[in-house]
């Protein structure tokens, strides 16, 4: 394996990384002009291609450990679309020198030198160069042509990069404001699932005491059939005027058995309204209870309507930065093409292919 001078790589070095955006910046700002050497140029075309391979070779690498760096090996699959999306426009540039160059017949050693750097996997050659006596010539449509090339491509460059910084920041923005929303629907699912869990311990305990209430509902009438069943005695007793103190004695004995039965039955009177009371506030405990939960489902709803806006501004937003990349460069080429065909209608027209990808979209999953 070479590296981008040529120079062997020792064994058990890693392949160097470099995010696509420094790929980018690092490029020269004159990388096409007329008075540079068309080897040079091209070698530069080559070392950038080889640099697109190596990192494509260090996300293969890295590739068995995605459940410990899942979001690193994201952002370097989309760091390779973007080197693979230039290398292609690169492959694109290289075919279109090489096609200008076969129409001049006057550069036939140089075109030989270039048809085998353009030839090499890598970009660079593994003998020495043979030297030439002089530079070609460059004729004045092809030196237009180039200088029109070469701006119509910082231009692109340009607003590549806007682009790609205004996404940034959108979608720095959208991940703060989605993250704070999951912040919030976590929180409100705790606070939801602990109101469930106080409701059901307040259905528990009203189950309890409407048991409670049962059972002192059956003695109370059990205790009413007693005192019922004492009234009767005395009456008999006292109809039949007994004067036996045996018989009084046992009245005097009825009548203190029926006055604390009802002493009990008074009591058990305030413990049923005492119970009642408690239920009915228990029960007003319960609908506030549900109340609180309805309120908290609709709040969660809200948020949920506010993630799926904010997933279709952003799916508009994207929408629409692609349109405007189109446009811009088919507007690029057509102005390039136009003025290429009122300067030389004969000269081979060289235009960039409109090879933009959109940018990776972020999916909301609901826990």
């Amino acid at each position: 394996m070479c590296t981008r001078r040529g120079r062997p790589r020792p064994a058990g070095r890693p392949m160097p990384w470099c995010p696509a955006a420094q790929l980018v910046i690092l490029w020269p700002q004159n990388w096409w002009s007329p008075t540079m050497d068309m080897k040079r140029s091209l070698r530069l075309l080559q070392s950038i291609e080889y640099s697109s391979l190596c990192y494509t070779v260090y996300l293969k690498g890295k590739s068995g450990d995605k459940m410990i760096h899942e979001k690193n090996v994201n952002q370097l699959k989309s760091e390779v679309q973007y080197i693979q999306e230039a290398r292609n426009c690169l492959q694109k540039l290289r075919e279109d020198i090489s096609r200008k160059l076969d129409g001049n017949p006057g550069d036939s050693l140089h075109q030989q030198e270039i048809q085998v750097v353009l030839e090499k996997p890598n970009g660079f050659s593994q003998g020495p160069l043979t030297p030439h006596s002089s530079p070609p010539k460059v004729d004045t449509y092809r030196d237009e042509d180039v200088e029109s090339l070469r701006r119509t491509v910082q231009d692109l460059l340009v607003k590549l990069q806007e682009a790609e910084r205004q996404h940034q920041s959108d979608r720095v923005d959208f991940e703060v404001t989605l993250s704070r929303y999951q912040r919030e629907a976590e929180q409100n699912r705790v606070a939801l699932q602990r109101a469930e869990d106080r409701v059901e311990q307040k259905e528990a305990e009203v189950g309890e005491l409407q048991r409670c209430f049962v059972g002192m509902e059956t003695e109370h009438q059990a205790l009413l059939a007693k005192v019922r069943e004492g009234e009767t005695a005395l009456e008999e007793l006292r109809s039949k005027k007994v004067d036996c103190r045996a018989e009084q004695e046992k009245a005097a004995n009825l009548e203190k058995e029926v006055a604390g039965l009802r002493e009990k039955i008074h009591h058990l009177d305030d413990m049923l309204k005492s119970q009642q009371r408690k239920v009915r506030q228990m029960i007003e405990q319960l609908q506030n209870s549900k109340a609180v939960i309805q309120s908290k489902d609709t709040a969660i709803q809200e948020l949920k309507e506010k993630i799926a806006y904010l997933e279709a501004e952003n799916l508009e937003m994207h929408d629409r930065m692609e349109h405007l990349i189109e446009k811009q460069v088919s507007h690029g080429n057509f102005s390039t093409q136009n003025r290429t065909k009122t300067e030389n209608p004969g000269s081979v027209r060289i235009a960039k292919p409109p090879s933009l990808k959109p940018m990776p979209l972020i999916r909301v999953v609901e826990t």
